[in-house]
């Protein structure tokens, strides 16, 4: 529930604040690849994994800038491990240690997009629990050989990767499918770049403030009914 909170209030966000970035696809599943049978304290191990936008494809257009693995101990420390990109697009490897004993949540962060803060759950010592993912459909894509393993989709997965994973659009679109602009799409455009950029923030830090909220209450929900 609180993956699904962060991740739909970026992606209102990205909608409110961004247009370009919205229109792009301003947000990303991470995808982890098969973890370790066991994990113990202060043992090094490799985890890869994949930053793919709408959970489907690697990211198109734009950098991501550094991409970081996060492990949150149950006190709220986050340890931060940079990543290394591999030589397949969107996949990516990070060396973690971690460092005592604990239940421990494995997120991820970059520059670019929405970050994905519960990838799974880390008993140390013990075992990784994938977490299932929000998303119920994703986009076709020709993966190849080397493709993610996609984790399970919970029972109230909701979220669907718009349009899919279209071609590249040609820099000189043909003729035959040019659209000659008219004087009620040019008052369209015109009404909407009148839009006060301030009322654009405002309602963007709302929306957030929002979900932050919710989240909030159902952690600390979650919290009181555990005690």
């Amino acid at each position: 529930m609180r993956k699904r909170l962060v991740l739909l209030s970026t992606m209102l966000a990205a909608v409110l604040l961004s247009p370009a970035t919205a229109h792009a696809g301003g947000w990303t599943e991470t995808v982890l690849d098969p973890p370790p049978e066991r994990v113990e304290p202060a043992v090094t191990y490799t985890f890869g994994f994949w930053v793919l936008q709408h959970g489907s494809y690697p990211i198109r257009g734009g950098d991501l800038g550094p991409v970081t693995l996060t492990a949150t101990d149950e006190d709220g420390a986050v340890l931060r491990f940079p990543a290394t990109a591999a030589a397949t697009r969107g996949h990516y490897a990070a060396e973690v240690v971690f460092p005592h004993a604990g239940v421990w949540t494995v997120g991820t962060e970059h520059g670019m997009l929405a970050n994905d803060v519960d990838v799974a759950r880390v008993t140390v010592p013990g075992g990784v629990e994938v977490s299932p993912s929000d998303m119920a459909q994703r986009a076709p894509y020709d993966w190849g050989p080397v493709r993610p393993s996609f984790p399970p989709s919970a029972p109230d997965a909701a979220l669907a990767a718009p349009g899919g994973h279209a071609p590249p659009i040609s820099a000189e679109p043909a003729a035959e499918h040019a659209v000659a602009p008219s004087p009620a799409m040019d008052e369209a455009v015109e009404e909407a770049v009148e839009l006060p950029v301030g009322l654009v923030v405002a309602l963007g830090l709302g929306t957030v403030g929002l979900a932050v909220w919710v989240g909030r209450r159902h952690v600390r929900a979650n919290r009181a009914h555990r005690g």
